[in-house]
């Protein structure tokens, strides 16, 4: 077992410890009983799609061109329908002209045919927001402990650190995922990040974004606890042209593996909370595009 899947699964036994003493999960400034997002260590989401939902009004992110419908390969498992790469409609006010131009040219690159391989594909960290959208054939979990929140995408282990503060960390230093505080609003957790680089994307499209980009997200229960919701609101003056917001839905672990049971590779409770996707080390990696595959600067020890 890799560093990273004895580091992951120690965070996940460790949180299903504190789910199960109940009052290891730090109560909410209102004094309600926070949320549990996982009420046994099985538990896991999976999205709805891999396109942020549109808000019910307002400024809402960069969607697909309506003249090039899209197939992706979680439908391709689904219905046998033939895959088509995303194209994005540029059209969206949101977009500095500088953004609207790299999009651009990222369609012009899936109009003709070459696909736009994901930062997953080269074993690298895909950033918090391309990061809601990605568990559909894996799922993500989530660990709730005293101090931090955990999520953990099983699609190569890709692991995101909430920590439970009143106050950012001075002065973070711009890393893939951020600085990521926390706090719990009733029925809702609230995570404002900020700390970014510029080295993400924000969705399947390759939406870009600069290191100015603030995030916040609620994390709360729906339709009586099976399904997820998280509220997005983005803030990026040096790629948008206005704070914009986005919605984005999970089914549970187990409802998504009853309803779409003939998907590629789903995992099942029976294997277990979590399986070890290795990436890096793995021969069969796909390692696509220009970008070399990710490794470590230096040894852990």
């Amino acid at each position: 077992m890799s560093r990273q899947a004895r580091i992951v699964t120690s965070a996940l036994l460790t949180g299903a410890v504190y789910l199960s003493l109940g009052s290891g999960i730090p109560a909410s400034a209102a004094g309600a009983s926070p949320p549990v997002f996982a009420d046994n260590p099985s538990t896991g989401w999976f999205a709805y799609t891999r396109e942020f939902i549109a808000p019910p009004s307002g400024p809402g992110p960069v969607m697909g061109d309506p003249k090039y419908p899209r197939v992706s390969n979680d439908d391709f498992r689904v219905t046998g329908r033939q895959p088509t790469l995303p194209v994005a409609d540029i059209n969206n006010p949101i977009l500095q002209p500088w953004a609207r131009e790299e999009i651009r040219k990222t369609n012009e690159l899936a109009i003709s045919g070459k696909p736009p391989y994901s930062l997953h594909a080269n074993c690298y960290p895909i950033g918090v927001l391309e990061f809601l959208l990605e568990p559909m054939t894996r799922p993500m979990h989530i660990v709730q402990g005293p101090n931090e929140v955990v999520m953990v995408l099983e699609s190569f282990n890709d692991v995101r650190r909430i920590y439970l503060s009143d106050k950012h960390s001075p002065n973070p230093k711009p890393s893939w995922y951020g600085d990521s505080i926390g706090h719990y609003e009733g029925d809702t957790l609230v995570v404002d990040t900020i700390g970014f680089n510029d080295k993400t994307m924000i969705d399947g499209y390759k939406t870009p974004h600069t290191k100015q980009l603030h995030v916040v997200e609620r994390f709360h229960l729906v339709d009586n606890r099976k399904e997820l919701q998280v509220d997005v609101h983005v803030e990026d003056p040096g790629a948008f042209t206005t704070p914009w917001n986005a919605v984005q839905r999970y089914r549970r672990f187990e409802l998504n593996a009853t309803k779409t049971s003939n998907l590629a590779v789903l995992a099942t409770p029976v294997e277990g909370p979590l399986n070890e996707a290795i990436c890096s080390e793995n021969p069969f990696s796909l390692g696509m595009g220009k970008r070399t595959i990710a490794e470590a600067a230096t040894p852990d020890f």
